[in-house]
């Protein structure tokens, strides 16, 4: 009888559905380095020898002990096995593998959950981000910032990416209230506790400043280094601009309207009120006029049919309003250790 190999344990929690396979060979519980770099991969095995040799060359300049966190997010080619090759040169590689392709967002919250370190920065594995700016990042968070975001000033990009990026910026920054130049650059730097308590799904990385600012997070933004693409191509496709532009409608609900459902709702019912109005005012005004027959009972139907949109959304805020009340919305709140932080300051 066959037997199923049994997968080492290990302290990273993965959700089951995303299918993660940890590192096998970095389980030692060695002393937690202070930085993690988390670097999500897919089919990129021509970059990841040069990746690792930059990260490495950056990081003798870095005034702290590091961590480096590959996620293969379900690659077709030689990723994984460059990753496991490299494993044995560089000790500060840990690794995290996915079976199938879950996308982006899901390999940086696998990796930002199996993180040790107190800062965590993410970048991409295309070699267009530049590891040597990683300082910049920390240097900008001992300022007092809980995230940096990284500002690719002078991007090597098609137009035809860079225009639609603009585009995108400019709404989210509009509709969120989180002005930044680049929410689609991946060099950021976050404070472990205030990443860890997103609920991300989607291509919602790009928005996790936007997200985290609910908790009163302080965000800046300095200009990175950015590269050409030197190998293999862009895994971004037209198809992108609709998830984004999805991924902006949610966002702005979460931010807005996550802790008051009932608002929310009774704002998407406005113009359906307004229409009931107007069809019910019309039908009014068919019986004093004598209109042929059938008209007011047609502006009667059409008044009740709108009346009872509105009623059903405000049962679904209500509905939310008490799901609201029996959950834990982490990402509305302040991080435990950013409040123990504050009450000793008071204390103070």
């Amino acid at each position: 009888m066959q037997t199923t190999k049994k997968l080492p344990e290990c302290e990273c929690r993965i959700r089951s559905d995303d299918e993660a396979i940890p590192f096998a060979l970095n389980m030692d519980s060695g002393q937690a380095p202070y930085l993690s770099i988390v670097v999500p991969l897919y089919n990129e095995e021509e970059s990841v020898s040069e990746l690792v040799n930059k990260i490495v060359t950056a990081g003798s300049d870095f005034d702290v002990s590091y961590e480096i966190i590959f996620v293969d997010d379900g690659s077709q080619d030689a990723t994984w096995t460059k990753i496991e090759q490299l494993r044995r040169s560089t000790p500060q590689l840990r690794g995290i593998r996915f079976r199938r392709n879950s996308g982006q967002t899901a390999a940086m919250v696998a990796g930002c959950e199996y993180a040790r370190g107190e800062i965590i920065v993410t970048m991409d594995g295309d070699l267009q981000n530049e590891p040597s700016d990683i300082p910049k990042l920390l240097e900008t968070m001992r300022q007092g910032y809980d995230i940096v975001s990284g500002w690719r000033k002078h991007r090597k990009d098609h137009w035809s990416r860079v225009i639609p990026s603009k585009v995108a910026n400019f709404i989210i920054s509009k509709t969120t209230g989180v002005t930044l130049h680049d929410y689609g650059c991946s060099l950021k730097a976050y404070r472990t506790e205030c990443i860890r308590s997103i609920k991300a799904y989607g291509e919602m990385h790009r928005f996790f400043p936007a997200i985290v600012s609910m908790t009163g997070a302080r965000i800046a933004e300095i200009p990175v280094e950015h590269h050409s693409r030197k190998h293999g191509v862009s895994k971004y496709g037209l198809s992108r601009i609709f998830k984004v532009l999805s991924d902006i409608v949610a966002i702005n609900l979460i931010i807005k309207f996550s802790s008051m459902p009932l608002k929310g709702f009774a704002v998407l019912s406005l113009p359906f009120v307004i229409l009931s109005l107007f069809l019910g005012s019309a039908a009014c005004l068919g019986w004093m006029l004598h209109w042929s027959a059938g008209k007011p009972f047609f502006f009667i139907i059409a008044s009740v049919l709108s009346g009872s949109a509105v009623v059903h959304l405000l049962i679904l805020g209500i509905l939310g309003e008490l799901i609201v009340g029996i959950s834990d919305l982490q990402h509305t709140s302040l991080p435990e250790l950013t409040m123990k932080d504050l009450l000793k300051t008071y204390r103070s």
